[in-house]
């Protein structure tokens, strides 16, 4: 097993812990071995040298929707080869801006993440939801008033909503999306900005529902991630079982207290209401759609302010969407404007890794899988700089570079067979 170091780095890993300079990292295989401050014995082995440049774990975004290529009222105007190129470049895009992990929120096939698993494509490390459930009417149902056909069914790459109503149909519902190869399931217990028959502000599903969908995704070991802003429709989620609330931009201390008691997560997302406002009908949202993001953005906060005084554990999700999708890092930059860099970079890293049930991401520390980002300035100081691709010099997944910018894994022949072949190197 070849053995490398990565050398003279400012290490921020993801614990909240105070960052390491002149910091070294011992990589064998895919997994980091050892770590230390100062000089260190490289033998023979081979060497990265981060020059002085602060080096982060992989960073993760629990709240994507990579196949959401185009405003969710226009995805149905795409061809789906088109589609498809477009969202192989998004994954390209995201696993190249340092973010390694992702947890998809909805509509993307298993196919997507069969492709990076087999080595086809470049791409984050995915953990999917295919169809997000709805009830009639609801979130993930796009069919405007005057359509009475029934919602079209998945097309084998972009999974709409599954819309289903009532305890057997949600039980139905939830078995199908884990048979298309969904890793957790995404329900959605509120209205939302870009369907056009609903409200954020109403609430959807019954108890029994959402119960019965929990009892499914508990079946197969995994859990609930439920899109809801309201205080009403999070309180009923948290009562049901729902491992984390998506958005919660509407939430109320009451609600973020039960949030806090019974262990649940919270993924605000407000980087993709901050870009809707400014931008959004520029990319095809409605005025109604732009009125409703502008709401939430004007709320959300102080919503991540009271989840943190409450207590609620906090993780980190952009949700961007359309010509958005480059701009997953802002998420951490919004953040930070309440919590702190520091809190921003923890949501991102240790919290998302909890949150997702990945003990061996989400931070760097011997026996972590080697997810590693190595970026130019400090983000303590301007966390701005992850949303500048020219700054993220190097990424390296499961131990292998595949973002190599500044050429600091092409010092040494032997460290480039190692670490980036040719066919891995995505961004050079």
């Amino acid at each position: 097993m070849d053995t490398l170091y990565l050398v003279d780095a400012r290490i921020i890993d993801g614990s909240g812990a105070d960052p390491v300079e002149r910091g070294w990292i011992r990589v064998e295989g895919r997994r980091i071995t050892g770590m230390g401050r100062g000089p260190v014995d490289t033998g023979s082995n081979q060497v990265v040298d981060a020059g002085g440049r602060t080096v982060l774990p992989g960073l993760i975004d629990a709240h994507t929707h990579l196949a959401a290529t185009e405003m969710l009222n226009l995805v149905d105007t795409v061809s789906r080869p088109v589609l498809a190129a477009k969202t192989f470049t998004n994954m390209r895009q995201t696993l190249a801006a340092g973010f390694t992990t992702v947890r998809d929120a909805g509509f993307t096939d298993y196919g997507f993440k069969q492709a990076v698993e087999t080595g086809l494509v470049p791409g984050p490390r995915m953990f999917l939801a295919t169809g997000p459930l709805s009830q009639t009417g609801g979130h993930s149902d796009f069919r405007p008033a005057e359509v009475q056909d029934r919602q079209r069914p998945s097309d084998g790459l972009y999974h709409p909503g599954v819309v289903v109503d009532g305890v057997a149909q949600c039980q139905w519902g939830a078995r199908e999306v884990l048979r298309r190869g969904a890793d957790q399931i995404k329900i959605m217990a509120g209205g939302g900005c870009t369907s056009p028959t609903d409200h954020v502000t109403h609430t959807q599903f019954t108890a029994e529902e959402i119960a019965a969908i929990v009892h499914e995704a508990r079946a197969r070991h995994t859990y609930v991630m439920a899109h809801g802003y309201t205080p009403e429709s999070i309180r009923t989620c948290v009562a049901a079982g729902v491992r984390s609330i998506e958005h919660a931009n509407l939430v109320d201390e009451e609600a973020a207290e039960a949030m806090a008691a019974a262990g649940t997560f919270a993924v605000p997302t407000i980087a993709t209401f901050d870009l809707l406002v400014r931008d959004g009908q520029e990319q095809g949202l409605t005025a109604d759609s732009a009125a409703q993001a502008a709401h939430v953005l004007e709320r959300a906060y102080e919503a991540l302010r009271i989840l943190r005084d409450k207590g609620v554990r906090i993780g980190s999700g952009s949700d961007v969407l359309g010509a958005h999708q480059p701009f997953k890092a802002l998420e951490l930059q919004l953040k930070a404007s309440v919590l702190g860099p520091m809190d921003a970079l923890v949501a991102a890293t240790r919290t998302n890794a909890e949150l997702l049930g990945l003990d061996d991401l989400g931070t760097l520390a011997p026996g972590k899988i080697a997810d590693v980002v190595v970026v130019d300035g400090d983000p303590l100081d301007d966390i701005s700089v992850l949303q500048d691709s020219g700054r993220i010099h190097l990424v390296a997944k499961d131990g292998r570079v595949v973002v190599d910018r500044a050429g600091l894994s092409a010092a040494s022949s032997r460290t480039a067979r190692h670490l980036a072949p040719e066919t891995e190197v995505v961004v050079s």
